[in-house]
């Protein structure tokens, strides 16, 4: 798995239609009001987030390769699939991801787990002074909540939690290489857990490939521990991972003053916010609330006149849309684009 091969499935969903950065936001999980839409257009909430912290040169060295394969190209300022890069992405596996579900917080699931892990795994070899894997004081917390009132001493409670983690993993799916990766991440008694980097000599694969593979593997992970009464400890551990919420909480905030009767303008009056960061929440608003009353900014005859040239035009930039529909304000349009789009929920 390569950052180039994930590229390539997010550049062929936006074929066309967006910069060679918008795929670089998306992967960064950027909360601006664009990044956010073209998440519901394009049907990308998969890799919404999965990379926060990639940085340019890489994301510039994988674009580089995919335009030198001859996969991709760049044509005033847009990025094009090609032929080629059409026929490749047809044999390229599918994944698993479910960025949005999580936004990073598989990480923390993760961390919570390997502190549980390295605590239960000392305490069962008589070794109650050690260095936890974990200085971050949330994550101590949740674990010294997660052992109140457990058995910590008790060599079948460790057993018991070896047996939920290895019944989970073989259910989600995992490839051995990402059993592998797991497995290495995990810190236990006298066995420190290997780095990304380390990975990347043992398994002879890039520290990036190593990243994607392990990000994956908790995305396989945590839906089959939520909420099943098979997996107790497990899905104690995953509390509160997985987002329920769609609206970045800035927009929750505006949501709430709007249900309240307050106009766009009092609402960035009221929060101190520029009235194009209102607009860009109440885009949000509309792409996850079908109860969203669109008319009243918009009439049903711009809506559907906007739908009819798309289709026409085949296309979901907004800067075409404009020269189209120039008495149509750019929110406007936003506005109908984001009840225009259906999307997969991960």
């Amino acid at each position: 798995m390569k950052l180039s091969s994930i590229l390539l499935q997010i550049i062929g969903k936006m074929h066309g239609e967006r910069s060679k950065n918008a795929a670089l936001y998306i992967l960064r999980g950027k909360k601006s009001g664009q990044t956010l839409s073209d998440v519901k257009y394009f049907n990308l909430k998969p890799y919404f987030s999965i990379l926060p912290k990639v940085e340019v040169e890489e994301y510039e060295e994988a674009i580089h390769l995919l335009q030198k394969e001859h996969l991709i190209e760049i044509k005033d300022q847009l990025v094009f699939i090609t032929e080629i890069g059409f026929e490749q992405l047809q044999q390229l596996p599918s994944t698993h991801f479910k960025g949005w579900s999580y936004r990073g917080k598989e990480l923390l699931f993760f961390r919570r787990l390997s502190l549980v892990v390295q605590t239960v795994s000392n305490i069962k070899n008589g070794n109650r002074s050690f260095l936890p894997i974990e200085s971050d004081r949330t994550i101590q917390i949740f674990v010294k909540r997660f052992f109140m009132n457990r058995p910590l001493a008790d060599p079948e409670f460790a057993r018991q939690i070896g047996k939920e983690l290895i019944k989970a993993i073989v259910q989600s799916g995992m490839s051995e290489e990402q059993k592998l990766i797991f497995a290495y991440r995990l810190t236990g008694y006298k066995n420190a857990a290997m780095t990304y980097d380390q990975l990347s000599i043992e398994l002879k694969r890039s520290p990036s490939s190593i990243r994607l593979l392990f990000l994956e593997s908790l995305h396989r992970l945590l839906p089959i521990v939520e909420h099943k009464k098979e997996f107790p400890i497990m899905s104690s551990i995953a509390a509160d991972i997985r987002i329920v919420e769609d609206l970045t909480e800035s927009a929750t905030a505006t949501k709430k003053l709007y249900l309240q009767g307050l106009t766009m303008e009092e609402i960035a009056a009221k929060r101190n916010l520029k009235l194009s960061t209102i607009e860009d929440h109440f885009v949000e608003m509309a792409i996850h609330d079908e109860r969203f009353p669109i008319h009243s900014f918009v009439t049903e005859r711009d809506v559907q006149a906007v739908r009819l040239k798309m289709k026409e035009l085949q296309t979901k930039r907004l800067r075409v849309l404009k020269d189209e529909f120039q008495a149509l304000s750019y929110f406007q349009l936003r506005l109908i684009l984001s009840i225009n789009t259906g999307g997969q929920d991960d």
